[in-house]
């Protein structure tokens, strides 16, 4: 019985031993896999200063080129308050201009250089200004014009904007491209992958509020094109319309100075 005894006992030591020995092996594991997490954490510190220290020069030079584009902005918003407005053909002489010259070389024919005739033929033909339907076909082609030009500085405003938002993504996505691409995972080039990505998420998204989508700037664009296009035929229908009355107007004054020369003649 003492034997017996004995034995279990030796088989509880034995048992023991090896509860112990996987004990340690464990402990060992988990020193093993402790020390590499603190080393992990010391890299991954530094691999955050060093991305601390990119964005902060990143961001610096976005704030300098954000500067850039607003000044851009106010530049064109001067340029389009001062934008010089299309040329249209040039018009014929008025009615009142037509009327002076045929009134200044009526006295010479009709009296052979009388010092009577000159006096009382010019006093006979009134200067007159535009008729007041002309006056207002001017002014709707100045409001034309206005509205050209001011339709066609903020199609250029919205196409520089749209263009320096487009050249931000394009380099940005160049530099996610240039990222090495290897099979195991390395902690800086996810970091600055994951970086690259949030700043043209940004980008984005800064466009969006600005600008809308790319469907209401197609959108705004075709309108305005199509607003301009109509102006242009406008602005040739009046011009046009104003040409008719310019010269129906000196026709008119061109014969109203022949029946005062003939009448004048009569007279004497």
């Amino acid at each position: 019985m003492a034997a017996a005894s004995y034995d279990q006992l030796l088989r509880q030591v034995e048992v023991l031993k090896m509860e112990n020995s996987n004990l340690r092996q464990e402990l060992q594991d988990n020193s093993n896999h402790l020390t590499q997490l603190e080393s992990e954490a010391s890299n991954m510190k530094e691999v955050l200063k060093q991305l601390q220290g990119t964005i902060e020069e990143e961001s610096g030079e976005a704030s300098g080129s954000q500067l850039e584009l607003i000044e851009r902005l106010k530049e064109m918003s001067l340029e389009s308050a001062g934008f010089k407005p299309r040329s249209r053909p040039p018009l014929p002489l008025s009615s009142s201009s037509s009327s002076a010259s045929s009134g200044s070389g009526a006295p010479g024919g009709a009296a052979g250089g009388s010092k009577a005739a000159g006096p009382s033929t010019t006093t006979g033909l009134p200067r007159r200004g535009p008729p007041p339907a002309g006056r207002d076909q001017e002014r709707c082609l100045e409001e034309l014009e206005k509205e050209r030009c001011l339709l066609l500085a903020e199609l250029e405003k919205e196409e520089k904007e749209k263009d320096w938002y487009y050249a931000q993504l394009q380099n940005l996505t160049k530099r996610i491209d240039s990222l090495p691409l290897t099979e195991n995972f390395t902690l800086q080039t996810d970091m600055s992958r994951r970086q690259l990505e949030f700043e043209a998420r940004q980008i984005r998204s800064a466009m969006e509020e600005q600008l809308g989508s790319c469907q209401e700037m197609e959108r705004r664009a075709q309108d305005r094109v199509s607003r301009i296009q109509q102006i242009d035929k406008d602005i040739l229908r009046l011009g046009a319309r104003l040409q008719v009355e310019e010269r129906q107007g000196a026709t008119d004054s061109i014969g109203l100075s022949s029946a005062q020369s003939s009448s004048i003649q009569l007279d004497h």
